[in-house]
């Protein structure tokens, strides 16, 4: 069904409709993958296996360094990093830690606009422009398979809403106006956590506009460019004094039944929680 964004009609098929075919292909492995790896609440215990880090010391230890060594090869010494000068130099490019411990501080809603523009909005602004505009992160084709759903105080009541970001227009569009807290700790792991933001970002992915063009590296190109957005907005957050943390312990179902979403086509990908640290 088509939907109307400014003056531009902007239509929504199936990926495969581009293919000239009228059913999709029976095998299909990018979406067979995404949806064996969504987390559903009676399903995450076994997607996850967080103990056999403290079972295999081996493993904890490969883990803890995150890193590949190659003593075996040549190495050219690079010249050392003071930290605290490059820091000071380049604060916008050294992200803080994680925060997990929010205040229940409402964050103001011009700067919640502020951080989305930032993360994805639309520049230049230019009214007589027609999409794609450029965007804050580098997209495969310029295709920008993204779509960002905020779940927030906007209005200053108390009570949060959740909202999608358009961004050619960069206005707020109201899916709910409320969201109760019990629905909010409901959606995933560390349901404390959840209730505590004071915003969510939600990331989901509509993969037909990457994948008519790059078919399977398409899906690849959505994720990368989801984990792009997560920085920019984690950036984006550090600058205007928030803390924030990348989240992907959401149930899928429980994200894509609120954004009114299909989980097929258009699914959820990744969350950032926002707020001011305590």
């Amino acid at each position: 069904m088509p939907d109307a964004v400014s003056s531009i009609t902007v239509f929504t098929p199936r990926y495969w409709e581009f293919l000239n075919e009228d059913e999709p292909p029976e095998e299909d492995l990018a979406e067979e993958f995404h949806e064996a790896s969504k987390f559903h609440r009676v399903t995450m215990g076994r997607e996850t296996n967080g103990r056999r880090l403290q079972a295999d010391p081996e493993l904890s230890r490969s883990a803890a360094i995150g890193a590949r060594e190659l003593p075996h090869l040549p190495r050219i010494p690079l010249p050392a990093i003071d930290t605290e000068r490059e820091g000071g130099d380049h604060p916008a490019l050294i992200r803080n830690a994680s925060c997990r411990d929010f205040t229940t501080e409402a964050l103001p809603v011009e700067q919640l606009g502020r951080a989305l523009w930032l993360s994805y909005g639309a520049y230049p602004k230019h009214e007589s422009a027609a999409p794609p505009a450029r965007r804050p992160v580098a997209s495969g084709g310029a295709l920008y398979p993204l779509e960002l759903y905020l779940l927030a105080d906007v209005s200053g009541t108390g009570r949060k809403g959740l909202y999608h970001y358009n961004i050619h227009d960069h206005v707020l569009e109201e899916v709910h106006d409320e969201v109760g807290e019990e629905r909010i700790r409901r959606m995933g792991a560390q349901p404390d956590l959840l209730a505590s933001a004071p915003a969510i970002v939600l990331i989901n992915g509509l993969f037909w506009r990457s994948r008519f063009k790059y078919r399977l590296r398409g899906y690849r190109f959505a994720l990368m460019e989801a984990g792009a957005v997560i920085q920019q907005l984690t950036l984006a957050a550090q600058s205007l004094g928030w803390g924030a943390v990348p989240f992907a312990g959401l149930f899928d179902d429980q994200v894509e039944e609120l954004c009114e979403i299909d989980g097929v086509d258009h699914s959820f990908l990744n969350a950032v929680l926002l707020g001011r640290p305590r």
